[in-house]
Formats: C-alpha cells, structure tokens, sequence
C-alpha cells in the first residue's frame, strides 16, 4: 500500500508571540523598531499586524512576524531543486507581506499542515505562513513548522515535519550568508499573525465511533482509492486483530491490511510500506498517528461527507463472512 477573538487576552497573546517569535519581557525597550497593531478579523479571529522598521535580523529578538518570514526562505531554500530555481524570489516583490496562523497542533484544517503528523517531541503548536502574492512561477508561498525546546522543524517534502530541528541563530546566519536579509524583512514589515487555537473543531460522534465508521475514516485518509475500489467490487472486510488493534482488509496480501487502534483522540495507524525495489515480504510495517478529531473534520462534517462515510461503513463486511465461505 502506498503512503498515502477588540480585546486580546493579555496572557494568551503573551503566550502566542513568546512562541511564535521568542519575544521577551523586554520588547517594551524596544518599541521604537517594532509595532504591533491588534485588531479582529472579519472572522472574529484575533490578529495582531507586526511592522518592524529594523533592516537586520537578531535571532534572541525575533519578531513572529520576522521569525514566519524567516521560516519561509529557509523552507524554500531547503526544497528539493532550489539550486535551480529561486524558490524564496516572490518574497522580495514590493509591498509583500503573509499571514501566519497558530493552531494547536492537533486542530489544523486539511491543506495548512502535515499529512504525517510525526511531530517532534514536546511540540504543541503548528504555525501555518503564506504569502499574499505569488507572481513566479516556480516560488514557494507557504510553509508550515513547529517549534519544541530552541529547535524549529519544518516542512519536509513529503507532506510531513523534517526530524532535523534548526535554530534561530542557524537560520539568520544562513539567510545573511546568502543575502536574503532584506527579502525577509520585506514580508516580515506587512504580516499578520492569527491565533486560532480557540475556534472549534467538529466533535459530534467523536465518542462512538463504530468500528466500521473510524475503519472508514482511516482508510479514506491513508489510501481512499484502494477502500473505494474495494467497497465498489464488495471486497472489503473489517475485523478485530492482536494488541488491541481493529483493519480493514481486502484480504490479499500484506498490503491490503490497513490496521488502526484509537486510545482518546489519537490513532494509531499501521500498514506495510514496500519502498523501491522491495518485494512484500522485504517491506517493513510503517507507523503513523492521526487525531479522531482530524478526521471528522476533513471527512465527517458536512451531511454529504457523513452520508459517504456511513454508507461505505454499512457495506464494509466482517471478517467472519469471509472466514465461513
């Protein structure tokens, strides 16, 4: 199988900047470089939009503003084929500036955040950044990171968080290096940081789930086309198997296992992975963890989305059936 909310509470704001940003208790001294305007959003999200007048990058007094732009470049500069294309040259375009939202880590909406959540230990938070404008054709716009202990970890290119965390100070010395300096400053003088830990998240059946509707929920998130074949041909089995973990299977080889455990909000997902070259009995089994919460929201919200989840769940058979025939 393939792998597939004008007030801002004062400590809350104080919480959001210190992490995005590592700002300090200082920042008062230093007003004169840097301005913070908060306002509300059209959504009722709080925002606060960052203008700092420094032309330099000090990685112990990073704006989040400065430190989102940052993460940017670098992101880009790390990309697979940034040696031929100059991923981060829409950050320089007059006026430029991104958005930078937070989420608890758990809670990002489908498309602004990892489809692999492995993330590194003590990480809490997920920080969603893009650019206003795009204009060429090859650039990176957006990015995703979180940040655990004084490491950032960003984005890899495989829709998941590179396990190698860098520091501030590496990415500023990196950036001046490659005089990129004023490319991050150009965004960093018109962003905007949205907190959105506290808007909800769909929780209605979250606990109790059938066997067959989260076996669902799981199939369509890790390999939706293999699930929908085999419910279209009536070929797909549901069970119970050891150490507590339930599959879905087409009953074929090792690969049309698709194992699944939830203990709370998390779920533990297994399955096995052939790489390039690997015959199945030389794959290894590969782990991965997904939010019950997370999956509602991307595939149990609307009624559409629930009248297709729980009809494929009514047709998946158990194991049983195709054990007796």
């Amino acid at each position: 199988m393939k792998k597939l909310g004008l007030i801002i509470a004062t400590p809350l704001l104080a919480l959001t900047l210190a992490a995005c940003g590592n700002t300090n208790n200082n920042n008062s001294a230093s007003s004169s470089n840097n301005t913070k305007i908060a306002k509300k959003s059209s959504s009722g999200t709080s925002a606060t939009t960052t203008t700092s007048n420094s032309s330099t990058l000090d990685p112990a007094h990073l704006t989040p503003a400065q430190n989102a732009a940052l993460v940017l470049y670098y992101t880009g500069e790390h990309m697979p084929g940034a040696d031929q294309n100059d991923y981060s040259k829409d950050m320089e375009v007059s006026g430029q500036g991104a958005v930078v939202k937070i989420y608890n880590k758990d809670s990002v909406p489908k498309g602004e955040g990892p489809l692999y959540k492995d993330y590194p230990d003590g990480a809490e938070l997920l920080y969603y950044v893009k650019l206003n404008q795009k204009d060429s054709e090859h650039g990176i716009d957006n990015t995703y990171y979180t940040i655990a202990g004084n490491k950032t970890y960003i984005s890899d290119s495989d829709a998941g968080i590179s396990p190698d965390g860098v520091t501030k100070a590496e990415m500023v010395a990196y950036a001046k290096q490659h005089h990129a300096v004023s490319r991050i400053m150009n965004v960093a003088n018109n962003t905007k940081v949205q907190d959105m830990r506290n808007q909800s998240t769909p929780t209605n059946n979250s606990h109790n789930l059938s066997t067959q509707q989260l076996g669902t929920l799981v199939a369509l998130y890790q390999e939706p086309d293999w699930f929908k074949d085999g419910i279209s041909d009536g070929m797909m089995w549901y069970g119970n198997g050891s150490d507590g973990f339930s599959y879905v299977t087409a009953n074929g080889d090792p690969t049309s296992w698709l194992y699944f455990k939830r203990n709370g909000n998390d779920v533990t997902i297994k399955y096995v992975d052939p790489k390039e070259g690997q015959s199945v009995a030389e794959a290894s089994t590969t782990t991965k963890h997904v939010t019950v919460s997370g999956l509602l929201r991307d595939y149990y919200t609307n009624q559409s989305q629930k009248d297709e989840v729980n009809g494929y769940a009514n047709k998946l058979k158990p194991e049983s059936d195709y054990n007796d025939n």
